[in-house]
């Protein structure tokens, strides 16, 4: 009896082990699915309910509605030899505008335009295109005529024979990073897209090839591609923050979205087409001082700890007759903060010729404000005599050794500039710009170091530096230099090295 009842319950055990093979894994996969599929159902409510991603989605929908209708495609029409018709050559976006002339006038006067990049239309302008022709949502086509242009920002202002537009809202806040944004346009003749993004990074530079170019870029990950040209940059709120440019294109001009596109900032599209509505082109002033970044050394140097830009000012120029100084550091141009040189250059420049604008300089500790009276760019007045050394103020004018090792923008180092940064003299030249990625860069070469001597030759002043380095002769330069050690027990300390220069 004993082992009848101890086998009893081990027979049955494996009867339903039996059983569960044959029906069992059938009932476990529809009971599984059953329990997948009543989850699913719950997630698709919770979706559906979902208050926040509710509100998300209609936001962006809002956008769509209130932006669309301001956004334009437009084309450029070129007459075909064979054919003798007109044939489409390029397209690009735009936006309307709306411009009130006189502030105090009547609000219900005004006048449209039609804002685009200048790349866009820039084959009307050259006369490579005989038409241009801007699109709306609505279907209605009308013939556009260049207002203006200014291929330095890459903005351009057209205008159409038509009333009753909407014009695009203009945001007042500078774009932040981090904040989202979408981008309107025709990409690939695909008209009226939009994509979604955030602002990945502001104050960009592309290094445009195009000479004295103004650039401040908005960074977004937002999809543009070849026919975004000209087209909105815009908020969460359907504000205008920028106006879509370009692309990073790594050398290859084929190249499409990549999550690295680029956007004019609103603030100074505006400044711009206002200039070429009112005037026909833009003026932009000019303060006559030469540039350049504050660095980590130069900022312990000179016990400088914000953020600025060092200044020497041109004799005769509106700084000098200021009262700047060489060695001021500027932080502030007209109540906006600059860090950087370009963004004092364009801080500059969006203040016409003979206006006066306040500039908060740092000069030994203490913070002065100068009011200076900008005159007008000889750059853009065509002052040909001045331009090499505006546009790159500290280069020696000498296609040599040292350029091909990364060295660049050279001034003398005299007693009196000297003084001015607290530094002990000594006879030489001093560095100011090193080119990313070379042997000077390699090989440890410090901004606002001292050349005292090229391959044993002692240097007192750019004329002695140009001529050693033509004396130069094989792959490799060798400089005496003074440079700023912060380790060091003394601020500059003599070392010399042998840059590639091949």
């Amino acid at each position: 009896m004993s082992s009848i009842r101890w086998y009893g319950p081990t027979l049955l055990l494996l009867g339903t082990l039996v059983l569960a093979m044959l029906v069992g894994p059938g009932m476990v996969r529809q009971i599984a699915k059953s329990y997948e599929g009543a989850q699913i159902e719950q997630v698709r409510k919770d979706l559906v309910e979902n208050p926040t991603l509710l509100t998300l989605s209609d936001a962006f929908k809002d956008v769509a509605r209130v932006v669309r209708p301001s956004v334009t495609s437009i084309s450029l029409l070129a007459r075909e030899p064979r054919l003798g018709r007109l044939e489409g050559i390029s397209n690009g976006s735009g936006w309307v505008y709306r411009y009130f002339p006189d502030f105090d006038a009547d609000p219900g006067t005004y006048t449209d335009y039609i804002i685009t990049n200048n790349h866009v239309v820039e084959d009307l302008a050259r006369g490579r295109a005989e038409q241009a022709v801007v699109r709306f949502d609505d279907g209605g086509e009308y013939r556009a005529t260049i207002v203006g242009t200014d291929p330095k920002t890459d903005i351009a202002v057209l205008k159409i024979n038509r009333t009753g537009l909407i014009p695009a809202a203009l945001a007042t806040d500078p774009a932040v990073q981090g904040e989202i944004v979408f981008a309107v346009g025709s990409p690939f003749q695909f008209e009226f897209s939009m994509s979604q993004g955030i602002v990945s990074a502001t104050g960009r530079r592309l290094h445009d090839a195009r000479i004295n170019s103004y650039e401040n870029y908005i960074q977004t990950d937002a999809a543009i591609n070849p026919g975004n040209s000209g087209g909105p940059l815009t908020n969460v709120r359907g504000e205008v923050i920028g106006m879509n440019t370009a692309i990073a294109v790594e050398g290859n001009p084929q190249a499409t979205f990549s999550g690295l596109g680029f956007a004019i900032p609103i603030d100074l599209t505006v400044n711009v087409v206002n200039q070429l509505i009112e005037n026909g082109e833009v003026e932009r002033g000019y303060i006559g001082v030469f540039v350049n970044d504050v660095d980590f050394a130069t900022k312990q140097e000179l016990g400088f700890d914000g953020d600025g830009v060092l200044c020497e000012p041109v004799p005769g120029g509106p700084a000098e007759k200021a009262g700047m100084q060489v060695g001021d550091i500027v932080t502030h141009v007209g109540g906006k903060a600059v860090g950087s040189a370009e963004e004092l250059r364009i801080a500059v420049s969006s203040h016409p010729p003979g206006s006066e604008v306040p500039v908060r300089v740092w000069r030994d500790g203490r913070v002065k404000t100068l009011r200076l009276q900008l005159v007008e760019d000889p750059r853009e007045a065509g002052a040909p005599t001045q331009t090499s050394r505006l546009d790159n103020p500290f280069e020696s004018g000498v296609a040599s050794p040292a350029t091909a090792a990364g060295l660049s923008r050279f001034e003398t180092f005299t007693p009196g500039l000297a003084a001015r940064l607290g530094w002990a003299y000594t006879p030489g030249v001093l560095i100011r710009l090193i080119e990313d990625g070379s042997s000077a860069e390699r090989f440890g070469v410090q901004r606002m170091s001292i050349i005292t001597a090229v391959q044993g030759t002692p240097i007192r002043d750019l004329e002695t530096f140009a001529q050693a380095l033509g004396d130069v002769d094989g792959d490799t330069l060798g400089l005496t230099l003074k440079q700023w050690n912060p380790l060091g027990e003394g601020r500059y300390e003599a070392r010399e090295v042998q840059l590639d220069t091949r």
